[in-house]
């Protein structure tokens, strides 16, 4: 098996970039409402997390980052994000947006401490980073718009994005054309690695070599 998810082109480009700004392309879109004023929580300050910050700030949102883990925490300090409690935080934000590939980030906890109008997305690896079954056992349902779901609690609304999957790609179309060409390129030539010189490579994970994808740069 050859990996190329961890190559330095493809976490550079569609991880670090194009995640962020593909997923407020697709809040824009989806919610016909823009980030000015707007209190953004990025759960997670990994790759694509600090692409969420980074982009978000740059559509005019105030960006607070909440990560539990201390060295990303430290170097979210560093980029000059303010690094914020989780449960705090939610309290307070208008929209949340979730980017740690983790299962049970946003708690049912967190989901009933959520002031009315907060706005859920998640842009990690797995539809479970929030809580979901709780809102639909717990709240009324309606989806005012596509891809908005709105769940309404005894006291507030929450609008929960794409229902909890991958915003970007559920309810968009994930990366630009032009910077996707460069995944695919890397895609293919890992393809013709395999069939060719890694042919012949024993059984085991292998990240994909340098000089197999540099030519389709």
């Amino acid at each position: 098996i050859f990996n190329w998810d961890d190559l330095p082109v493809k976490e550079g480009l569609h991880n670090r970039h194009m995640v962020g700004l593909s997923a407020w392309q697709t809040f824009f879109q989806t919610t016909h409402l823009t980030l000015h004023e707007k209190v953004v929580v990025v759960i997670g300050y990994g790759l694509v997390g600090q692409g969420v910050a980074a982009s978000a700030k740059a559509f005019g949102a105030q960006v607070q980052v909440a990560e539990l883990d201390p060295a990303r925490a430290l170097q979210a300090k560093y980029d000059g994000w303010p690094v914020v409690d989780l449960s705090e935080a939610v309290k307070t934000a208008d929209v949340i947006a979730t980017a740690t590939g983790a299962y049970g980030v946003v708690s049912a906890t967190h989901l009933d401490s959520m002031k009315d109008g907060t706005f859920i997305l998640n842009v990690g690896h797995v539809a479970q980073e929030i809580d979901v079954p709780y809102l639909k056992q717990s709240a009324s349902h309606s989806e005012p718009m596509p891809y908005v779901n709105a769940y309404q609690l005894s006291d507030k609304t929450l609008f929960l994005l794409a229902d909890g999957s991958m915003f970007n790609l559920t309810a968009g179309y994930g990366d630009s054309l032009n910077a996707f060409d460069v995944t695919l390129a890397v895609m293919a030539a890992g393809i013709g690695h395999i069939v060719g010189e890694g042919a012949s490579a024993e059984k085991g994970l292998y990240l994909l070599p340098k000089h197999a994808w540099m030519s389709a740069l």
